[in-house]
């Protein structure tokens, strides 16, 4: 049920989503208790549900609560505190509280850095989410320094016509259109 219910949610039939994670939370709760994975896996399911619709207090009370439920059953360097942590951020940056969204930022990222290397999907993706939060920040040349990091990163891990290439490309275009650099944000796109 959770992977319909992430179905849902990634073609924005959100009621629905949110309705059937409930109902998954519900379930695993009763079959495993309170702090089983599967059980913090469903908050998480359901809080990244809660922001895509914008509902993002309950989306960052329960991503907290996951957080915290990943960090005392792994600890901090586990992969799924990480994500954790990079799905709040993700949550903190949209709700505008940029200095804390970027404080976890920079902690996944030297998270993903020190387990993988700076080559790694994860790690990428990582100093994109950093780079993003720096440009909503209004920090455009960091944004921007991090932004020609990702470009050249995923070219090198994925050649030019690969989605997360495409989407660098994109990101470091509209870094230097706010900046008022048009010709060269032209040339990107």
């Amino acid at each position: 049920m959770s992977n319909i219910a992430a179905t849902l949610r990634k073609y924005g039939i959100l009621q629905e989503a949110e309705e059937l994670g409930q109902q998954v939370l519900k379930a695993h709760t009763e079959a495993f208790g309170t702090s089983h994975p599967d059980i913090i896996q469903a908050m998480s399911n359901l809080a990244a549900t809660l922001r895509t619709a914008g509902r993002l207090e309950e989306a960052e009370r329960l991503e907290q609560q996951v957080l915290k439920a990943y960090t005392k059953a792994f600890g901090t360097s586990h992969p799924d505190t990480i994500q954790a942590m990079s799905n709040l951020a993700a949550t903190l940056r949209k709700s505008g509280r940029m200095e804390e969204a970027e404080e976890l930022d920079q902690q996944v990222l030297k998270a993903h850095t020190k387990a993988f290397g700076t080559s790694h999907p994860d790690t990428i993706q990582a100093m994109a989410n950093l780079a993003a939060t720096l440009r909503e920040s209004g920090r455009l040349g960091e944004a921007e320094e991090l932004e020609q990091q990702v470009f050249k990163a995923c070219t090198k891990a994925f050649g030019t016509s690969h989605p997360d290439t495409i989407q660098a490309m994109s990101n470091l275009a509209a870094t230097l259109g706010t900046a008022g650099r048009l010709e060269e944000a032209e040339r990107l796109e």
